[in-house]
């Protein structure tokens, strides 16, 4: 099934919430996944504000302590909070999930120098065609808005 990124948002579609179990379980399936494919990252970069909590459950996974954040907010990047990156090291980008793509090609183009991977814990499609390897999580086969633990408002 394929989705238009302008299908699905969080105003017009019913709201799917994920449980901390569901996270947990997800974290163990990237994680497993990338421990399977033998890399080994110097650093992982989360991306604000979504991936910051995924970066650090797949980082204490990995046994990586090396967590930098990618600054986008308002769905801009902040180049200039951008961190310091060696293009002699690898690098596991995190994000809690890939839905329109429009944050996965923005830093894509950011970072496109540096060796890096991309890990995400849902994605809406199996193939970016960005010819970069990605681990998927989870393929959503529904037209539904996700709603993870550390987005939900209390009252």
């Amino acid at each position: 099934m394929e989705f238009k990124s302008e299908e699905i948002d969080e105003y017009t579609f019913p709201e799917e919430y994920y449980s901390w179990e569901q996270i947990e379980l997800l974290i163990k399936r990237v994680a497993n996944e990338i421990v399977r494919s033998n890399k080994r990252y110097y650093a992982i970069l989360g991306i604000t504000n979504g991936g910051i909590i995924p970066a650090r459950l797949i980082a204490r996974e990995l046994d990586i302590n090396h967590i930098l954040f990618i600054p986008i907010r308002c769905k801009k990047l902040h180049r200039e909070e951008m961190p310091s990156l060696s293009e002699s090291r690898k690098y596991l980008v995190v994000d809690d999930i890939y839905d329109t793509g429009n944050t996965f090609s923005v830093v894509s183009n950011e970072i496109g120098k540096f060796d890096c991977d991309f890990a995400f814990l849902i994605r809406r499609f199996a193939d970016n065609g960005s010819g970069r390897e990605e681990y998927i999580g989870e393929i959503l086969d529904h037209k539904k808005w996700i709603v993870f633990p550390w987005e939900r408002k209390n009252g």
